[in-house]
């Protein structure tokens, strides 16, 4: 993968909690100091013909002279070399916060020596390495076996990195597509989303014993108060997560929620099975899935609260896309018709990997995964059905079976309460497809959980209708959202939410221009707007430069907003950086370069 925009896209994807080595460029970030010990490494290969012992004197002298305030005389050829590999790079002792480092203007040399770094130790954040094109062979075997490797991008095909699954720049769809070659021979596509920023750790008082959301570094809600001692809970905190079997088994009669927290992974599936009557149902949340025996997931499902299963989805999700035959364990051995909810959450996730399960499963997924997940179907199943859609698409299936599902899957949503996704999507379709009315919080509901791609052919009509009503403007306000995106798009652009494959975007009337001068005009002169009417503002100011026959400015919501107003054949060329600024689903229609310009846009319309 040469380049730079897709690498950026996957870096900006895959950095989240990792230890990343590479070209940052495109990132919204800076990199960090770099570690001063990676520097024993790269005097190794900057000096090869040097005994160890003037290689080790080298070394400190310039590690103290990088590190100290005081001027240290350093051997001339290795200060030379030095600047040359690493130009005018800082570095720091203390490395454990080091996380982000930033190849731009390094030597090969230097960032072999920070890859070398890297893979020198197991106990490392999952690593994303950017591999230099000159990497020595034995430092590649060394991060092809590392055990925390997450991602390698490299600008050519590589023979030893031919082990793993290759994502590649996708020929026929714009970014933020790829395409996902496997080892077993499948080629599918991908698409980048950007990651969601995790919660920051929280600490509680040795005292307290916390909820096991704090034990795993997520959002603490509430403390747990099934506590004896806090000692033993402080002891058992400092024991996690490797654990104590001994201390756990000495613990679990008295101390059971102390016995839990301090038990090692490989064994606290079995204790659970003694303490599960003791522990509240949120503590499932400890337990590792890679040590649980697969087949019981649907068991344990059952049990687990929503919180713990979108814990244990993400994880599993993981498990499947590392090793597709786990897929063949956690298929539970019961009858779709009487799929239990842990059942029909298991079938669920299933449907959601079905990209990265064996071709010998696919038939089961249709046989048995969707009547299943059907039975109980858990409330976030928006991935599910977006995998139904992608199997009866995209695999071998007989597509003329395709309409009837849908419209078991449309009977079974409408048994829901609206804050379920199948709930809300039928919402969608019946408005589109029957024109149903909608009250206001079924918008609200759509537009804040469905993809904005789904909703877009609405989007015209729903925006002039909310603009008729003064009374509107405070909701359009408090919910700001990326009108351009979603209302500047081609007529004609088929819809990709399922069920609506052959209905088109309408494309933007004229007359929204107009509604959108009548309410925003007098008071953005007066200065009384918020800042969340700037999607709404943006999208005026677009609608005005095609009347006017004038060029964009510079957007609020993305720099680039205007052009989506505008013939095709006017756009400048937008480079990769400045496409990817601003709003992400603004930037990817910029980047899609498609206009939502046609000819009724710079037609009359009165000036307000």
């Amino acid at each position: 993968m040469e380049e730079r925009l897709p690498k950026s896209m996957l870096l900006r994807t895959a950095r989240a909690n990792a230890l990343v080595i590479a070209d940052l460029g495109g990132l919204d970030t800076v990199g960090q100091n770099f570690p001063i010990s990676c520097l024993d490494s790269w005097i190794t290969r900057a000096h090869p013909r040097l005994t160890p012992s003037e290689r080790r004197r080298r070394l400190n002298s310039l590690r103290e002279r990088l590190t100290s305030t005081r001027r240290v005389r350093t051997e001339e050829s290795t200060w030379r070399r030095f600047r040359k590999d690493w130009k005018d790079a800082t570095f720091s002792s203390e490395e454990s916060g080091l996380r982000l480092f930033d190849t731009r203007g390094l030597a090969a040399t230097a960032t072999t020596s920070l890859i070398e770094w890297a893979v020198s130790e197991q106990n490392r954040p999952p690593l994303v390495l950017e591999i230099p094109e000159t990497i020595p062979d034995d430092v590649l075997s060394a991060v092809i076996s590392h055990p925390k490797l997450r991602l390698t991008l490299s600008s050519q095909p590589r023979q030893p990195l031919e082990i793993f699954d290759q994502l590649i720049v996708d020929p026929l769809r714009p970014l933020p597509w790829l395409r996902l070659r496997t080892l077993g021979g499948r080629d599918m596509p991908v698409r980048l989303v950007d990651p969601v920023p995790t919660a920051p750790e929280v600490t509680e008082d040795d005292e307290v014993a916390p909820s096991p959301w704090a034990i795993l570094g997520l959002d603490n809600e509430e403390i747990s108060s099934n506590v004896v001692d806090s000692s033993m809970i402080g002891s058992a905190i400092a024991q996690f997560p490797e654990g104590n079997e001994d201390w756990s088994n000495m613990m679990e009669a008295s101390y059971p929620i102390a016995a839990w927290i301090a038990s090692p992974p490989k064994t606290r599936w079995h204790r659970w099975q003694r303490l599960r009557s003791r522990l509240d149902s949120e503590w499932i949340a400890l337990l590792d899935l890679e040590y649980l025996p697969l087949e019981r997931l649907a068991e344990v499902a059952d049990e687990a609260p929503p919180r713990v299963l979108e814990i244990f989805a993400e994880k599993l999700r993981l498990l499947l896309h590392n090793d597709s035959e786990i897929g063949l364990r956690t298929r539970p051995a019961t009858d779709p018709a009487n799929a239990s909810p842990g059942a029909s959450w298991v079938a669920a996730q299933l449907l959601s990997n079905a990209a990265w399960l064996p071709e010998d499963m696919q038939e089961d997924l249709i046989r048995w995964a969707l009547e299943a997940w059907l039975v109980h179907p858990p409330s976030n199943s928006l991935a599910a059905l977006q995998s139904v859609d992608w199997i009866y698409k995209s695999q071998q299936v007989d597509v003329a079976n395709y309409g009837p599902v849908l419209q078991g899957i449309l009977r079974r949503a409408n048994e829901f309460p609206i804050d379920h996704d199948l709930k809300i999507w039928s919402l969608l379709v019946e408005r589109i497809r029957d024109s149903k009315q909608l009250q206001i919080e079924d918008l609200e509901a759509i537009i804040a959980n469905l993809p904005l791609d789904w909703w877009a052919l609405l989007a015209p009509e729903l925006l002039t209708n909310l603009l008729a009503e003064e009374s509107s403007l405070d909701w359009l306000f408090d919910n700001p959202i990326p009108w351009s995106a979603a209302i500047l798009r081609p007529k004609g652009e088929p819809s990709t939410a399922p069920g609506l494959e052959d209905r088109d975007h309408p494309g933007c009337s004229p007359e929204i221009r107009n509604s959108l001068a009548r309410r925003l005009r007098s008071r953005s002169e007066r200065g009384n707007l918020p800042e969340s009417a700037a999607p709404l503002l943006d999208l005026m100011e677009s609608l005005d430069t095609v009347l006017e026959g004038s060029s964009p400015s510079t957007g609020r919501t993305h720099p680039m907003v205007g052009w989506l107003a505008q013939p095709i054949e006017k756009w400048p060329p937008i480079s990769n950086e400045v496409a990817m600024q601003g709003d992400s689903q603004i930037a990817e229609r910029i980047i899609l370069r498609t206009s939502g310009y046609h000819e009724g846009l710079s037609g009359e319309q009165s000036q307000l």
